[in-house]
């Protein structure tokens, strides 16, 4: 590592985790030329933000991220920020498919894995929150398989150990996306 010379290189990415890879991925195909060059502090690569249980490992598509969907003072949600994010993943997932038809990197089923996004709430006003994102989502076509709910009993299907031992008297809601939006064919 000491002989190391990064002001001979064209590019200097910090941190080896998924960003610094894609961006290594993009700017090697963009200029295959440079010189690219990815400093990482720790042991191994993808060991901080990209790891799985700091960050589920996933790829972040704004279909359980409620943070995407800010509340105004009027009540209203806005689905700008949450379509915009999903937005970017759809492009990731294009530039994916890139790189399988090139022969970049392997066949996608053995590092891609589509699971079911959910969020759950609890209390009227936070259930009406997510009605309400439900609402301003679903119409988008990068989000209309996404359900809603407020029965217990759909609760239990979607997550039983979430919906176990929860009094039936609770207002309790929740969205379930069951896979990724099917307008795009990306892998």
């Amino acid at each position: 590592m000491a002989d190391l010379d990064v002001t001979r290189a064209d590019a200097v990415l910090i941190g080896g985790g998924i960003a610094s890879a894609t961006l290594a991925a993009m700017l090697t195909e963009l200029e295959p030329s440079w010189n690219i060059v990815v400093l990482e502090r720790l042991h191994t690569l993808g060991a901080e933000s990209s790891d799985g249980w700091n960050n589920a490992g996933t790829g972040h598509s704004a279909l359980c991220e409620l943070n995407y969907t800010p509340q105004d003072v009027d009540g209203s949600v806005s689905p700008a920020k949450a379509i915009s994010i999903n937005e970017q993943f759809q492009v990731s997932r294009q530039f994916w498919a890139h790189l399988v038809e090139n022969d970049r990197i392997g066949d996608p089923a053995e590092f891609i894995h589509t699971v079911p996004h959910m969020s759950f709430v609890h209390g009227v006003e936070n259930a009406d929150y997510l009605r309400r994102r439900h609402e301003a989502l679903a119409a988008n076509p990068l989000f209309d398989r996404m359900d809603f709910t407020t029965e217990h009993a759909q609760l239990a299907e979607w997550a039983p150990l979430v919906a176990e031992g929860r009094p039936v008297t609770e207002t309790i809601a929740a969205t379930r996306s069951p896979t990724a939006p099917t307008s795009t064919s990306a892998p």
